[in-house]
């Protein structure tokens, strides 16, 4: 078992060595870069094949009884003019190919290339065989076959089969060929050939193998460095870029107040705003309602100023920071922001600050965020009323589920309870009704998800006993039975403030509605 599991490791090894079914990784890639490290070389090379045999038929015209002279004579004339036509011929085609630039033209190329080593080894056998009418040995044979070697790009099994074809062709030709002075070179002219052979073929794997590796490990570091390049771009979008507005965020706007405190301006404005009703939104239905409102606000900003001027600095909060800007523009266009917002069916709290002197950046943005707190504060004393308007919004695209007794849980029985949420356990989420401020913290913390969110208030705010029972009511399957059972479930706990709280959970228009409530509250 171990000598032929050796065995299969040594033929595997072999047959990869040769490129016989072997899976090459980033084919077309490899083979197109191939392609162009290889146009120029093998373009001077038949360049230099044209010339230097255009001068082997000059010297050959100019010997005295001109090319036609002998049979001999006359085979080398014909041979050298033979391999010139073929290169200047193949030579226009590759050129062709090339000008087209199609998807796979390398494919064309390399059959083109493939097939002239071919008949370039052949017309070195050829040629050979005509030297040893005048004794005159392998050298033509030698350098042919390095040459084929160096500049082939056939798989080395392939090459191996032209290379040992060309040797069987001219040990078997041989004898056809005697030597004029008598001798007799078989023995000497098939060793030497074979050595030429067998090495040639290896120049060629080594090579091809060479050429290939190169190109593969070229192609995966260009990969990771595309991979880097792309991470730290997104890294530069996130830590720059806000994920849901696309607009520039906290952190670049303290980076730009900085960099705006080291120039001069003629001018420079802050359009301060807060979009009203955000928390409602999210509290009554849900936080795609409240992420739809936050986009449009963003995309009526970008409509009017560039990328580089609008911030969202909070969860409901913008800023505009607009240096060399003149009073009437900014004025105009904060009034025309305003009307937009409206008409699309929300409220913005607008603050303004411009200035021509006295460029303080942070005490600019101030002042406007002032104002803009002092037209929050008159916008819901004038409209008291604003924030029931707007569960009724049709443009909102959550309408509430089962609104009129939320309603009357919000008006009559709401006071009496610490937190009441609508969790939909089979994805996670919640819609609050009534929260506490640091449980909506652990909200935002755990990226609304619910049972994060719980177990973050267990783990910070609950005695650590009581823990295992939010493990067990977070673990939703088992839930699910437990209230398709009993409708309600039910346990107390105790905060680490001595405080004494019962959950209950009961099923809620095929949801789960979780209230919290003190102990010493009516059951």
């Amino acid at each position: 078992m171990v000598f032929q599991r050796g065995m299969q490791n040594m033929w595997n090894k072999f047959k990869t060595m040769l490129g016989i079914h072997t899976t090459l990784p980033y084919f077309n890639e490899v083979m197109q870069r191939l392609h162009q490290e290889v146009i120029k070389r093998n373009f001077i090379f038949h360049l230099v094949t044209i010339l230097f045999e255009l001068i082997m038929i000059i010297t050959i015209s100019m010997r005295p009884g001109g090319p036609f002279l002998k049979p001999r004579r006359t085979a080398y004339f014909i041979m050298y003019l033979l391999l010139i036509l073929v290169t200047l011929g193949v030579t226009i085609a590759e050129a062709f190919i090339d000008k087209k630039q199609q998807e796979r033209s390398w494919l064309y190329y390399f059959r083109i290339e493939n097939a002239y080593i071919i008949f370039f080894s052949l017309w070195g056998v050829a040629v050979t065989l005509n030297d040893q009418l005048g004794g005159n040995g392998l050298t033509v044979f030698t350098y042919v076959m390095i040459l084929a070697s160096i500049l082939t790009m056939l798989k080395p099994w392939q090459t191996l089969i032209v290379i040992m074809g060309s040797f069987c062709s001219l040990n078997i030709l041989l004898p056809y060929f005697p030597d004029p002075y008598g001798l007799n070179q078989i023995y000497n002219n098939f060793m030497n050939s074979l050595f030429i052979a067998i090495t040639t073929s290896a120049i060629a794997a080594s090579l091809y193998h060479s050429r290939i590796e190169a190109k593969v490990n070229e192609i995966i570091i260009m990969k990771q460095f595309e991979n880097i390049e792309s991470q730290n771009k997104q890294l530069h979008q996130e830590a720059r870029f806000d994920a849901l507005t696309s607009l520039n965020n906290r952190f670049s706007y303290k980076k730009d107040i900085q960099n705006f405190s080291k120039k001069a301006f003629n001018s420079f404005a802050c359009i301060y705003m807060d979009a009203n009703g955000l928390h409602e939104i999210n509290n009554h239905f849900g936080h795609k309602a409240g992420d739809t409102m936050l986009k449009a606000v963003a995309d009526i900003l970008m409509h009017n100023f560039r990328l580089e001027e609008v911030y969202r600095i909070g969860g409901d909060e913008f800023v505009i920071l607009c240096p060399n800007i003149t009073k009437q523009m900014i004025l105009q266009k904060a009034s025309l922001i305003y009307t937009q917002v409206e008409e699309a069916g929300y409220s913005l709290s607008v603050g303004v600050e411009w200035r021509d002197r006295d460029f303080e950046i942070e005490e600019i943005i101030q002042t406007a965020e002032a104002d803009m707190q002092k037209q929050k504060k008159q916008y819901y004393l004038n409209q008291p009323s604003e924030r029931q308007k707007r569960l009724q919004d049709k443009k909102t695209d959550h309408p509430i589920a089962g609104r009129n007794d939320i309603d009357i849980f919000l008006n009559v029985l709401g006071p009496a309870f610490l937190g009441v949420y609508v969790v939909d356990i089979e994805i996670d989420t919640v819609r609050h009704i009534f929260i506490p401020d640091y449980f909506k913290q652990f909200l935002e913390e755990s990226d609304y998800k619910y049972s994060s969110a719980l177990m973050q208030y267990a783990h910070s705010l609950v005695e650590p006993q009581y823990i295992p029972l939010f493990e067990e009511c977070c673990d939703y399957p088992s839930l699910k039975k437990q209230l398709k059972k009993d409708r309600i479930s039910e346990f107390c706990y105790i905060k680490k403030d001595g405080s004494s709280i019962r959950v209950r959970i009961l099923n809620f228009d095929r949801k789960t509605l979780w209230i919290f409530s003190n102990t010493d509250t009516p059951r």
